[in-house]
């Protein structure tokens, strides 16, 4: 897969969402449903969904997706699929995502 220098990998998709208590459990079952478009992607290497534990806390849901590369990613998540059944869920919820992609600028193991 050819890439510019800027969609070398790996990269880190964060996604953080503004969410409300009540559409938390649907959504988190709709983003396990949906995982089956990426994990099997070329390029697919970790996803994790985090939940906040204290209910002060801004952001309810925090996805972290790691890929090889950003066009790796970006061709999983453009299938007609993939795009169909997300489009679908976007229309009939009120939660707003808060996409980035990201690179690793300090790491302790």
């Amino acid at each position: 897969m050819d890439t510019s220098p800027d969609e070398e990998g790996p990269i880190t998709f964060i996604n953080i969402f503004d969410i409300a208590e009540d559409e938390i459990d649907t959504f988190i079952a709709k983003w396990e449903e949906r995982s089956r478009f990426t994990t099997s992607a070329e390029g697919f290497v970790s996803a994790e969904l985090f939940r906040a534990l204290d209910p002060d806390t801004r952001f309810k849901v925090v996805n972290v997706t790691k890929w090889e590369s950003r066009a790796h990613f970006q061709a999983a998540t453009q299938s007609p699929d993939f795009k169909a059944e997300l489009g679908g869920y976007e229309e009939s919820s009120t939660w707003t995502p808060h996409r980035g992609f990201y690179r690793t600028a300090a790491q302790f193991d």
